[in-house]
């Protein structure tokens, strides 16, 4: 819970003002239980006579980053599926874990864990283990019984694409090491407790989104794999493997690297529909 400090507190009521829970009550420099843990409070407070859950107050300096600049930083974000053959070095690793912490949450709980798939033998495990569940799910539902059945009540499912995109992708699987993390030097999970009314796998695409824009700034590429993200929602050896807690599930997987490819033109994208009440 933050703490009220009497002796720095001036009373203006900028915390009490922006409190979205209303848990301040500054004649008592008291926060009570309604407190979201939001951090507000600690942010806008002039005195620095809020004192933080855990860790220091580190004052924010002016950012100079203009509009076109994001505009571009956002462009030129882009899917990458070829890295090169470097190691992430520790401390720009380190920073992209450390800034998380900034990132905003769909909920303040922040009970997200990321865990980071480094040394080349787990990424191919965790390549191999993905294939062979994706493959498994591909041939049972593309099978004559179950496909026929989907081709009657769920037509647009494109059984005819499935399969075509299942014999090319085990032709492609003969010649290439790694189709699904694409010997990337980092794969990042964003997992979770799993359940239906939280909003875990909300922050988690917050997280790993916030995480590519970063990645960018590094030099680094970045691609979300979402077969990873299906893969050990189906395979409980797969999760146990990779050490994720029984009651998590990984709501995004990131390949993280230096990319062989560099992106010199914006590509146009439909913009999404918009209503205006």
């Amino acid at each position: 819970m933050p703490v009220i400090s009497p002796e720095l507190c001036t009373q203006c009521l900028k915390c009490v003002n922006d409190c979205p829970s209303e848990a301040i009550e500054i004649k008592s420099w008291n926060i009570d239980a309604s407190c979201i843990h939001c951090g507000h409070c600690v942010a806008v407070c002039p005195e620095k006579a809020v004192q933080p859950d855990f860790g220091s107050i580190v004052p924010l300096v002016d950012s100079n980053i203009q509009l076109e600049d994001f505009i571009h930083l956002t462009a030129s974000v882009r899917s990458c599926r070829r890295y090169k053959s470097k190691s992430i070095p520790k401390e720009l690793l380190d920073m992209l874990v450390e800034n998380i912490k900034n990132y905003p949450s769909a909920s303040n709980k922040r009970s997200l864990k990321v865990t980071i798939v480094q040394t080349p033998e787990k990424i191919q495990l965790l390549n191999d283990m993905t294939q062979e569940t994706l493959m498994k799910a591909f041939k049972l539902i593309s099978g004559k019984v179950v496909g026929g059945i989907l081709n009657v009540i769920a037509p647009n499912l494109g059984i005819k694409q499935l399969r075509a995109y299942m014999k090319k992708h085990a032709e492609r699987n003969k010649t290439m090491k790694q189709q699904i993390c694409y010997e990337a030097p980092v794969v990042m999970l964003f997992h979770g407790p799993a359940g239906k009314f939280g909003m875990v796998k909300d922050d988690a695409v917050i997280w790993a989104t916030n995480t590519t824009l970063l990645a960018k700034t590094m030099g680094l590429g970045s691609c979300f794999i979402g077969f990873i993200v299906k893969a050990m929602e189906k395979n409980k050896t797969m999760r146990q493997t990779f050490h994720i807690p029984e009651n998590h599930q990984v709501f995004a997987a990131l390949t993280i690297g230096y990319p062989k490819v560099m992106y010199v033109n914006e590509v146009s994208r439909k913009a999404p529909e918009v209503s205006v009440l």
